[in-house]
């Protein structure tokens, strides 16, 4: 097998679009399709025959062959990552407790494992997935990714041959597209070293990819990373296991994968209601696996779907869409026979259902063998070197960071919003009657009109009765009391952005600037966080009090 490894460029924002939204939006996935690339070299092949028309390109054999049929599989490319690695989608076993957002050190629970306990993991409170659509896992070492950036366009319909937008064509709509300066790693496997050096001949260079190129969308740079000529290649940076009869398995999707039942419907899930009807059991996994499996548990599978769709530019005209397991689906099972590595290793290379020449239904065994990850979040990578980035002028850099901290004030908002509709139940975390709630809320209010230190809230606090404290430190707050989360705002405001989760990497750029992260703000955020959260305490609970 010949596997093409290569990086990709965004040079200007690219329009991937996922099938989603209202008609009038266009989204772009979080990953450049394997179908672009393909698309991409079936063009340029083209190009090269000038007498093959494209009508007749599906009955050229070598052209078959490079591009129709699964001997020759274009992945996914996906973010990479500030080591440079190639990401890959985070499985959804992968669980952290709610609330809990640190950026380093971060305890996550693999739900896919025989151990798991999810009481124990969940302690006092409830578990949830991590949330990052991306990572890299090498052993207990996880790091997991932002989705990539995107930008936002509002366009005007316009007539085509006047040149403007009238009554009858003046729609207004928008793309949501990746956007410009970010990259990607992707791999092509083929299983002929001809077809690898036809493919690496065409793939090198600049390109287009995506719709609206002729707006100023999907042009990119590719570069090739490698070529190597192995049977034992894996997505993951691990080897492949040896596998005994009764061995407890993990199949891991890394990739949309399109499957169908015995019946020919679409597969939908690997929960239990489904294993329970037979929509979905071992018969299924073992026509796609080629090997006997004694039970499927479907307690510690985990599944989501989507629906997969497509555009064919030749025909002009839509491909049929399909449901399909979304990529990170998890499934469980036991086996009833041996399997060697190779067997396992030809499996993954070769994927599982329809459309896999287009990077579809991508596998790996046993990725997820810890039962807990300490995990940390990492950063995409920016090839751009800084002294090749566009230089500002003081003006246009004063202007740019005026424009970021107008977004990240919108940014505070909706995460202040969410963290409280999200953090905050009066009764079940037994917050302090709303006449000591209100007492907290004039201190605070007072420090935000006078401008006095964190330190005299504090002080005041300190300054309270007994009783008063104690209904305080009964409260729950975020996996402590309330009296001591008061206390670590107080005394350490900056921990305010990762209790709201909104650390500084997520604040918006505009034109490579940020706004500062000074003191002032740090300290209006901190009294506005401990303000919003009594004040919906108080008022959530006046609520049921008045609808009984």
């Amino acid at each position: 097998m010949q596997v093409i490894t290569y990086r990709l460029r965004l040079q200007e924002p690219l329009l991937a679009t996922q099938i989603m939204g209202d008609p009038n939006n266009s989204v772009s996935f979080d990953y450049i399709p394997g179908s672009l690339i393909r698309g991409m070299l079936v063009h340029r092949y083209m190009q090269q025959h000038p007498k093959l028309h494209e009508h007749e390109v599906v009955h050229d054999t070598a052209c078959r062959r490079l591009f129709f049929t699964a001997t020759t599989r274009y992945l996914h490319a996906y973010p990479l990552t500030r080591n440079e690695e190639r990401s890959l989608p985070t499985p959804l076993p992968l669980l952290k407790r709610k609330g809990d957002d640190k950026e380093d050190g971060l305890e996550v629970h693999n739900a896919a494992h025989k151990d798991f306990n999810r009481a124990e993991a969940a302690g006092n409170d409830q578990l949830k997935w991590v949330g990052k659509p991306f990572c890299t896992l090498n052993e207990e070492d996880l790091t997991l990714l932002a989705p990539p950036q995107k930008r936002l366009t509002v366009h005007v319909a316009r007539d085509p041959h006047k040149g403007r937008s009238t009554k009858k064509k003046g729609e207004i709509f928008q793309y949501e597209a990746l956007a410009a300066d970010q990259c990607f790693a992707g791999v092509i496997l083929t299983e002929d070293a001809a077809d690898a050096a036809t493919i690496k001949a065409m793939l090198e260079g600049q390109a287009w990819l995506g719709r609206a190129r002729s707006a100023g969308y999907g042009r990119v740079y590719i570069k090739i990373d490698e070529e190597l000529s192995t049977s034992s290649w894996r997505e993951v940076a691990l080897p492949a296991p040896r596998l005994k009869a009764d061995d407890r398995v993990t199949l891991t999707l890394l990739s949309d994968a399109i499957l169908r039942d015995k019946q020919g419907h679409y597969a939908l899930t690997w929960s239990k209601d489904m294993l329970d009807k037979d929509m979905l059991d071992k018969d299924m996994l073992e026509s796609y696996l080629g090997f006997a499996i004694k039970h499927v548990d479907a307690a510690r599978s985990f599944s989501a779907t989507t629906i997969s769709g497509g555009f064919n530019r030749t025909a002009q005209a839509p491909l049929a869409q399909s449901y399909s397991l979304a990529a990170g689906s998890t499934v469980s099972f036991t086996l009833a026979q041996a399997v060697d590595a190779a067997t396992l290793a030809r499996l993954e290379a070769q994927g599982i259902g329809e459309r896999r020449t287009e990077g579809f239904g991508r596998i790996v065994f046993n990725w997820l063998e810890a039962n807990v990850f300490q995990a940390s979040i990492g950063e995409t990578c920016d090839l751009l070197p800084p002294q090749d980035k566009p230089k500002l002028s003081a003006n246009s850099q004063a202007l740019a960071r005026q424009m970021a901290r107008r977004l990240l004030e919108a940014q505070i908002e909706q995460a202040l919003a969410r963290f409280v509709r999200d953090e905050v139940d009066p009764e079940k975390n037994q917050f302090p009657a709303n006449s000591q709630l209100g007492r907290v809320r004039v201190l605070l209010r007072r420090a935000a009109r006078t401008g006095a230190p964190l330190s005299e809230v504090l002080a005041e606090l300190d300054a309270f009765k007994q009783a008063g404290r104690e209904q305080f430190e009964r409260a729950r707050m975020q996996n402590t009391t309330l009296w001591a989360w008061l206390q670590r705002l107080l005394v350490n405001p900056s921990t305010v952005w990762q209790v709201i989760s909104l650390p500084h990497h997520k604040w918006h750029k505009v034109a490579g600037e940020q706004a500062a992260a000074d003191a002032a703000l740090t300290r209006r955020v901190t009294l506005q966080v401990i303000e919003a959260t009594l004040n919906t305490a108080a008022r959530k609970r006046k609520q049921k009090e008045d609808a009984r």
